[in-house]
């Protein structure tokens, strides 16, 4: 017994890195105060919760002047986010901008505070159009951060999306089992996916993925029970392709079997976006579990984000233990899906149940967006009652360049100068101001500049011309902030036309300059 005690601080401290440093990190393992977390269980209908509770004339009057506060147009961290405790929580649990600029659909997830999914608050027939005010949909904005834009959505449309009206799900669950989960840990999330299994219905698939430094694919992507339930593995961090580790302590010897060491989130992640690929239904969610931050993968988190978008594959994470939680927000964040923080392996059956259930039932708000090349930010009151109120809140990014954008994408933003002429039209003020902005969203990003010709004139009259014109676009964004060790300056002349230079139309588009991502 001594010997495994020794044997699993063995491998506790090296990860913390000194005893002081792990005493430290269990210590922030501890949640919030008032940290309470509701998942999502049942449904109740609005009905049923409202008449169980008692009217406050007090939360109605402190609402009602928040309200009017909006109307009056006080800032949203004024207003929005002082709301009175409400027995009604309200979050964003995806964000999908596919169809933008046309649309923007918003997944709601409404629960009272013993987890009930509300229904109700789309009317009888489940479906509502709010034009104007509404008595419960209070207030939706889309605001824009680099044009200090706030636009209040007069009208959308909110839908109840219920089990039996939801789309069927293809879910891959890529799961942590390096060392630092532990035996027991490692079987209780195990049997929480086993419990999560029962909640899919024929028409759903699923996947399981264990990773350590090594990606295990334990389930490939299908929609037979059977299959699933049987091939999973509860064996703690025991796999059949076990590592043997030997630990000599005095005289003795012990072989422990186990997945292996190391984390490579962004690997597993990636093994589960390529089974989500197999399938053709709609709904595409991957769940990432992860106690630690990864110290073994080949792909990039920004890669993963890429692939991700591409594939539109909804990520949602689930932070636990000793982990970096900002790569799995961005995770969750920027590819329409939500991050959980969660604090006990006692959380781990409700929350994979929560990511489930929240896909079956849910509210889908759409809403024809504000256009502009920013961050925009999402927020929203629902006030079923004049005394009950609850905001959500969630940001979408529409930036003409992206963090998780590869090194050498050519973005095709042009700017189109006269002929002969290095100055920067008119026209392209608001390009310049959006790539300032994507810039700005940006800090590590740097960026090239690459000035073109059309065929008209001496060729090295033309290389000089397109470097003039390079030139001017980053003056201009250096003389707006922009450090001038994050451009790069080329110009290749008449070398590389867009189009063929067969009229003036197309030498036109060929007097341009692009923007190339170099560093990040």
């Amino acid at each position: 017994m001594q010997t495994r005690i020794f044997f699993i601080l063995l491998f506790l401290l090296p990860l913390a890195g000194c005893p002081h440093t792990f005493i430290k990190q269990v210590e922030e393992l501890r949640p919030p105060k008032n940290y309470k977390p509701i998942y999502q269980m049942s449904e109740k209908s609005i009905d049923s919760i409202l008449k169980s509770l008692p009217f406050s004339a007090q939360y109605a009057q402190a609402i009602d002047s928040l309200l009017r506060s909006l109307e009056n147009r006080a800032t949203l961290q004024d207003t929005i986010y002082t709301l009175p405790n409400s027995v009604i929580s309200s979050s964003i649990i995806g964000i999908h901008e596919a169809s933008y600029p046309d649309s923007i659909h918003v997944k709601l997830s409404i629960k009272d505070e013993k987890g009930f999914f509300v229904k109700g608050l789309a009317g009888p027939s489940g479906r509502k159009i709010v034009n104007g005010k509404d008595s419960i949909w209070r207030f939706l904005m889309d605001s824009c951060g680099a044009n200090s834009r706030q636009s209040p959505i007069r009208t959308f449309m909110i839908r109840e999306i219920s089990e039996d009206a939801r789309k069927p799900l293809a879910i891959s669950m890529v799961l942590d089992h390096s060392p630092s989960m532990g035996e027991m840990r490692a079987r209780k999330l195990q049997e929480a996916v086993r419990t999560t299994m029962d909640m899919l219905t024929d028409d759903d698939a699923i996947s399981v993925i264990k990773f350590t430094a090594k990606i295990h694919r334990e389930i490939p992507l299908t929609s037979d029970y059977q299959t699933y339930t049987t091939q999973l593995k509860i064996d703690g961090l025991r796999g059949e392709s076990a590592i043997p580790i030997r630990v000599t302590f005095n005289a003795d010897t012990i072989v422990e079997q186990g997945y292996g060491g190391g984390t490579a989130i962004y690997d597993g992640a990636l093994a589960g976006i390529e089974e989500l690929k197999k399938t053709s239904n709609p709904q595409k969610v991957m769940i990432v579990f992860s106690d630690g931050g990864d110290n073994s993968s080949d792909a990039t988190l920004d890669s993963v984000i890429r692939i991700a978008r591409a594939a539109q594959v909804n990520i949602h994470t689930i932070a636990y233990g000793i982990t970096e939680e900002e790569p799995l927000r961005a995770l969750a964040e920027l590819t329409g899906g939500k991050m959980y923080r969660i604090y006990s392996s006692k959380e781990f059956p409700f929350v994979l149940a929560d990511i489930v259930k929240s896909m079956k039932n849910h509210y889908l708000l759409s809403y024809a967006p504000p256009k502009s090349a920013d961050i925009h930010h999402v927020h929203g009151i629902i006030s079923p009652r004049s005394d009950i109120a609850s905001a959500f809140r969630g940001t979408y990014d529409k930036t003409i360049l992206h963090s998780w954008d590869a090194e050498g994408t050519v973005h095709m933003v042009q700017i189109e100068f006269e002929k002969g002429s290095s100055a920067i039209p008119e026209s392209a003020k608001n390009i310049l101001h959006d790539v300032y902005y994507a810039l700005q969203s940006s800090p590590l990003l740097t960026l090239e500049i690459r000035g073109h010709t059309d065929d008209i004139g001496k060729e090295e009259d033309n290389a000089q011309l397109s470097l003039s014109r390079a030139q001017s676009v980053a003056g201009a964004l250096i003389a707006k902030g922009i450090k001038q060790s994050r451009l790069i300056i080329t110009g290749k002349g008449e070398s590389m036309p867009l189009v063929p230079n067969d009229s003036e139309e197309s030498r036109k588009k060929n007097r341009r300059t692009e923007f190339i991502i170099r560093n990040k």
